[in-house]
């Protein structure tokens, strides 16, 4: 993924995986959806090209996500493509909340890109949502310390709709 590093990134997503996501989003409804996205680095960003929907298993669905651990290892293994989660905000805007930070850590070592959405009110019949791109970063606090505990941070990407 040498087209992360170092520069602002751009996710590019098909309009029919963004399609799936929203459909995805609104029969999950009134709990938060989630799942991951697969693609490629590409030159001048990210291209996600598929959607896998991943059962919620949060005790709280209706605010947190947890993605089902068979599916996951599933796609951790099975899905060379990996390379980030998608989740829903049923009644938030599509920004990480604290919960979001805090579990972070769980799959930050294995992905680039974090994608939330919510729904939007619209006059079509087609589910539509609103949907940010953060790429997830690593963080050192302090380089010359050894043995520092993993801290990543989510920063603001491009999405552009293909």
């Amino acid at each position: 993924m040498a087209a992360l590093h170092g520069q602002q990134n751009t996710f590019f997503i098909s309009s029919s995986v963004e399609q799936e996501m929203s459909k995805h989003m609104y029969h999950s409804l009134p709990q938060e959806a989630c799942g991951v996205v697969l693609g490629e680095a590409a030159a001048g960003g990210i291209r996600i090209s598929r959607f896998q929907p991943i059962r919620n298993v949060a005790p709280n669905p209706l605010h947190h996500f947890s993605l089902d651990e068979e599916e996951w290892i599933r796609c951790i293994f099975n899905e060379p493509q990996l390379i980030g989660i998608f989740h829903s905000h049923p009644q938030t805007s599509p920004v990480p909340s604290n919960q979001d930070l805090m579990a972070l850590p769980a799959y930050a070592g294995l992905i680039k890109v974090y994608l939330i959405g919510t729904p939007a009110l619209t006059s079509t019949s087609e589910p539509q949502m609103h949907l940010n791109g953060y790429e997830i970063q690593y963080k050192v606090a302090d380089p010359s310390k050894a043995n520092q505990q993993k801290r990543y941070d989510l920063q603001p990407a491009q999405l552009r709709m293909t």
